[in-house]
C-alpha cells in the first residue's frame, strides 16, 4: 500500500505539477527548482496543518493536494471506517485530497475529500475518512535538510526516527520480559502506595485539605483529590532522551556535536531501523512515508552509499522513501531510470520530467535497447544536467571536457551539461529518442562512418543523395588502390569475406575520402547538424586534433592545451572552437 500518485495545486512553485511514485523516489534538480516543495506538500497531505500565506503560488486560488493511494487494505480499518471508504475504492485505489481555501483560515475548513468516480468529482468528506487516513497513512517521517538532528533523535517522539526504533526495542522487552516487566509493576505499584495507599505521605494529605479548603472558601462542596497512576514502561521510554559522547567518553547533547556528526548519527539510526524493520518482518500497520530532503548532507561518499541501501530496504518494507538528492551516489545505476527530474519551466514553475524508465519502454523492440538502457543507467550524472551530448568515442570523453574549457573559459558543467557515452554509433539515435521524450534537447557527437551507416536508414539522410552516393562512388574507385575491402553496402570493412584483413582500417578509410571529397562531405555534415548531430568532417577527432588514438598523446595534447590556453597545436583549431560554441 502506497501513494502512487501526488498531484500538487498553488502550493509554493507547485503551481499544477502531477508526479508519478514508487516505493523507493529519489528527486533530483537544480538548486531552488522545487523538489523541497513537493516533499512539503506530500507532508501537508498526510499531516494537517493550516499553511500561511507565502505557502500559496497565489494567495487568491485554494490551495490543495492529492493522491493516490493504491492497493487499499480496507482490514486496517475499523469496521464503521471501512464501510465509509469501500465506495469510493476502484480496482483497490482511493484518491483523496487535502484542501485549504486560503491563507490562514481556521483549521477546521482544511479538509480531506475524495474522489467520486460515479460524479467524477471530489466529494465532501464522509465520516471517518480523517481517521482512516491517518491509520492507512500514519503521520509521515518527514526530515528536512538543514533541520537539527537533535529533534528527531535526539527526545523520544512516536513518529520520530527515535521513537520508531524504540518501538521495535519495546515490541522485544514486552516479548522477551514477561516476569521483569511484571516485577517492575510491582514495584511501581509500591511507589504508587506511597502516593495514594494506605501508606500515602502525609504532606499530600495536608496539601489535599488545604486546597479543598481554598476551594470552598469559593464553591462550597467542592473538594481536591490528588491522584497518581502508576506508569507503565511505554510511558518511560517516551521519556527518554539520547546524548552522544566522543573519544572522551563524555555524553553530551547531540545539538552541541557539528553537523557532520549530527547527520553521520542522524542517518545511521536511520540505517538501524532498517535493518530493524527487516528482521521484524516489515512495519505492523499502515505505511509510514519516509521524506528526507538532501540525505547525503555531511556525509563522506561511503556513508552515502550505506545510506542508499538503507533506504532502499525501508521501501521493502511498509515504508515509501521519498527524497531529495544533489548526490549521484544516493541514486545509484540501478535507479537512475526511475529518478523524477524536476526543473523550474520560462515560467517559473516546478515542473517534472517523464521518467526516463517510461520513454525506454518505447524503444523494446529495438535491437540495441539493452545497451541504450545500459549507457543511460550508467550516466547518472545526466539526472542532475540540462544539457547532454551524447559521444560514442573514447577520444571525445576523455578530450572534449578540456576542449570546451579552453575555448568557453569555464566548464560544461558550468553551464549545466554532462557528456554521455554511448557503446556504440547505433545506440546514439535511441538514446536520443529517450532523452526528447523527457524533455531534454539531447545533441551527439559521431565519426563520419555515422552518416553512411546510421543517418541513411534512420530517415535523417536519404540513401540516395547524391552526395552519399558520391563518396561512395569514390570507395568505389579507389578500393583496389588503398588495399581496402567493401562491404555489401559499398562502406569499408576490416576484411573480406575470404577473411583477408584490409590494409587501412575503415576508419581511416574514410579519413582518406573526407580528404578529397570534402564539398560533398561538407554538405552532409551540415545536413546532420540540423538533426542536433555533430559529424566529424575529417572521418574522427583525431584528424581534427593531429594525433592518434593512444592515451599518451591524448593526454599529451589535453596538457599542451592547458598550458597554452589555446588549441592552436591542433591540426584544425577552428573546428574545435566551433563544436566548443556549438555545444
Amino acid at each position: 500500500m502506497r501513494l502512487s500518485e501526488v498531484t500538487i495545486r498553488n502550493f509554493c512553485s507547485c503551481h499544477n505539477l502531477t508526479v508519478p511514485l514508487a516505493g523507493f523516489n529519489p528527486i533530483v534538480g537544480y538548486n531552488n527548482s522545487g523538489k523541497s516543495n513537493i516533499l512539503r506538500a506530500i507532508n501537508w497531505l498526510l499531516k494537517k496543518a493550516v499553511q500561511p500565506a507565502h505557502m500559496f503560488h497565489d494567495a487568491a486560488a485554494p490551495m490543495w493536494v492529492a493522491g493516490v493511494i493504491e492497493d487499499v487494505n480496507l482490514a486496517l480499518l475499523p469496521q464503521n471506517q471501512q464501510l465509509a471508504v469501500a465506495p469510493f475504492l476502484i480496482g483497490g485505489a482511493l484518491k483523496v485530497r487535502r484542501i485549504q481555501p486560503f491563507p490562514g483560515c481556521p483549521v477546521g475548513q482544511v479538509k480531506v475529500e475524495v474522489f467520486d468516480h460515479t460524479t467524477n468529482d471530489w466529494s465532501d468528506n464522509p465520516a471517518g475518512l480523517d481517521n482512516a487516513l491517518t491509520v492507512l497513512f500514519p503521520e509521515p517521517l518527514y526530515i528536512e535538510a538543514m533541520e537539527n538532528a537533535g529533534e528527531d533523535i535526539g527526545k523520544f517522539a512516536a513518529k520520530n526516527t527515535i521513537g520508531l526504533l524504540l518501538k521495535q526495542v519495546l515490541a522485544k522487552i514486552h516479548a522477551q520480559n514477561a516476569p521483569a516487566i511484571a516485577a517492575m509493576q510491582a514495584a511501581f505499584s509500591d511507589v504508587s502506595a506511597f502516593l495514594a495507599g494506605q501508606n500515602r505521605m502525609a504532606e499530600l494529605a495536608i496539601f489535599e485539605t488545604d486546597a479543598s479548603n481554598a476551594i470552598a472558601s469559593f464553591f462550597p462542596g467542592l473538594s481536591l483529590h490528588l491522584n497518581f497512576a502508576t506508569p507503565s514502561i511505554e510511558e518511560i521510554f517516551k521519556t527518554s532522551t539520547v546524548t552522544l559522547s566522543d573519544v572522551q567518553g563524555s555524553p553530551r547533547p547531540i545539538s552541541s556535536f557539528g553537523h557532520g556528526a549530527q547527520r553521520s548519527a542522524h542517518m545511521a539510526l536511520i540505517k538501524l531501523l532498517a535493518d530493524m524493520t527487516s528482521v521484524a518482518g516489515g512495519n505492523p500497520g499502515g505505511t509510514i512515508v519516509l521524506l528526507i530532503d538532501e540525505p547525503e548532507l555531511c556525509l563522506h561518499p561511503q556513508a552515502v552509499e550505506l545510506l542508499r541501501e538503507s533506504l532502499l530496504l525501508l521501501s521493502t518494507q511498509n515504508f515509501q522513501v521519498i527524497f531529495s538528492t544533489h548526490s549521484p551516489l544516493l541514486i545509484g545505476h540501478a535507479h537512475a531510470l526511475q529518478t523524477l527530474m524536476i526543473y523550474k519551466g520560462a515560467d517559473n514553475r516546478t515542473a517534472a520530467r517523464q521518467k526516463l524508465q517510461s520513454a525506454a519502454t518505447a524503444l523494446h523492440a529495438h535491437p540495441a535497447q539493452a545497451e541504450v538502457v545500459f549507457s543511460l543507467q550508467a550516466a547518472t550524472h545526466l539526472l542532475f544536467s540540462e544539457k547532454v551530448l551524447l559521444v560514442e568515442g573514447k577520444t571525445e570523453m576523455m578530450l572534449v571536457p578540456s576542449i570546451y574549457q579552453v575555448v568557453r573559459g569555464h566548464s560544461y558543467v558550468h553551464d549545466k551539461g554532462c557528456l554521455v557515452p554511448g557503446s556504440s554509433s547505433s545506440s546514439l539515435l535511441p538514446m536520443m529518442t529517450i532523452l526528447r521524450a523527457v524533455g531534454y534537447t539531447p545533441k551527439a557527437l559521431a565519426d563520419l562512418d555515422f552518416a553512411f551507416k546510421v543517418a541513411p536508414n534512420s530517415g535523417l539522410i536519404a540513401p540516395a543523395d547524391p552526395d552519399i552516393l558520391a563518396c561512395k562512388a569514390w570507395f568505389a574507385a579507389n578500393a583496389a588502390q588503398f588495399n581496402v575491402f567493401l562491404g555489401d553496402d559499398g562502406l569499408p570493412t576490416k576484411q573480406s569475406p575470404q577473411g583477408v584483413w584490409s590494409t587501412l582500417k575503415p576508419a581511416e578509410a574514410f579519413a582518406q575520402m573526407a580528404q578529397v571529397m570534402v564539398a560533398e562531405v561538407g554538405r552532409i555534415v551540415t545536413a546532420l547538424r540540423a538533426h542536433g548531430i555533430w559529424i566529424w568532417s575529417g572521418g574522427a577527432i583525431e584528424a581534427h586534433l593531429g594525433i592518434g588514438k593512444k592515451d599518451t598523446a591524448r593526454i599529451g595534447f589535453v596538457n599542451t592545451a592547458r598550458q597554452n590556453g589555446n588549441l592552436n597545436h591542433a591540426t584544425s583549431p577552428q573546428d574545435l572552437v566551433d563544436l566548443a560554441h556549438w555545444m
